[in-house]
């Protein structure tokens, strides 16, 4: 087999098989890890003058990662944490040609010794209790689509979701006893994360008519709500309370911000971090920590500081019409 030819199997081997089978990574998941390889193999053609069907898997080394890590650094302006996850995704790549291409073994495993950068931690952004009510109180629930962002809204801020998560959620996911919905996380991970009386009401109501094994939240057309949906929605409605609530005009707020500011409300509230680690589906409690550092108030409220606001009233077909592995990763 030529060696370019070898390339493209490997990378289809590692998309398709090792990603989604063996590793049962999620879409979105294996979206980031296509785009780190893609953006890599078109950075090889640019430095090598070879076109992505000529590329070969000596052309894969140490020294042509650390120039593609700096050359996004700088042409694309990616942060560091953006550079640190293409470079996890290339690492598990890598990775996984170990264990197919043992005689480049050495080769491979130089790349997995690239140490990630260091970067200042970021600000976390939250909202206090009284944005959240105001972001609530400014939709007209009696219209179809004020239900909807209620509802979501509501339930982004009692669960503190992924907005990945409240996108896939189902009629069958919500529980009756007691008032819980089970999220489904990174890794297919499940969790169960309680809710208050009162969201668990509005999301019975919202999703009485929905089929118990369809997504929940829906757009105008009908079709799932995506995270680009959501985060327009977040958006819209935080400009609509900015009128009752003015310091909402300086922050940004995105699905993320409600689930920092349950992580925060919860922390204030005396919370234990184990707890919330559970409630978010941390993998590590290091990440939950990361919260206690940035609010120096904490445990200094009731616990009533977190009730709810709304309390207010085919493989070979691909091998034979692919022509080099970006093609291929373009048609994933």
């Amino acid at each position: 087999m030529k060696e370019a030819n070898r390339l493209l199997a490997y990378v289809q081997k590692f998309f398709q098989e090792y990603l989604r089978a063996h590793r049962g990574m999620s879409p979105h998941t294996v979206s980031a890890y296509r785009d780190a390889v893609k953006l890599f193999m078109l950075f090889l053609t640019r430095c090598t003058g070879k076109s992505a069907a000529k590329l070969c898997l000596d052309h894969l080394d140490a020294d042509a990662v650390l120039a593609f890590l700096a050359d996004i650094e700088e042409t694309r302006k990616v942060t560091v944490a953006t550079r640190n996850l293409r470079l996890s995704a290339l690492r598990t790549f890598f990775g996984y040609l170990i264990t197919q291409d043992t005689l480049r073994a050495g080769q491979y495993q130089r790349v997995i010794a690239i140490p990630l950068k260091q970067s200042t931690q970021r600000l976390i952004h939250y909202l206090e209790v009284d944005e959240v009510k105001a972001i609530i109180e400014s939709i007209d629930k009696m219209t179809a689509t004020g239900r909807r962002d209620y509802t979501l809204i509501a339930l982004l801020y009692n669960t503190g979701a992924r907005v990945q998560e409240i996108c896939d959620l189902k009629g069958e996911d919500i529980l009756g006893s007691p008032p819980s919905v089970v999220v489904t996380g990174k890794g297919k991970k499940t969790r169960q994360v309680p809710l208050w009386t009162e969201t668990a009401q509005m999301l019975v109501t919202y999703a009485k008519s929905c089929v118990p094994s369809e997504k929940i939240f829906l757009n105008a057309r009908g079709r799932p709500l995506t995270r680009f949906g959501i985060n327009h929605i977040i958006a819209t409605r935080t400009k609509m309370a900015v009128k009752t609530c003015p310091s909402l005009a300086k922050k940004k707020v995105t699905p993320h911000t409600f689930r920092h500011t349950t992580a925060m409300h919860l922390l204030q509230s005396g919370v234990e971090p184990t707890v919330i680690k559970s409630w978010l589906g941390h993998v590590n409690l290091a990440t939950t920590h990361a919260y206690v550092e940035i609010d120096l108030k904490m445990k200094q409220e009731a616990l009533e500081r977190c009730t709810p606001v709304t309390d207010s009233n085919g493989l070979s077909e691909l091998i034979h019409r692919k022509t080099d592995v970006i093609s291929w990763l373009n048609s994933l």
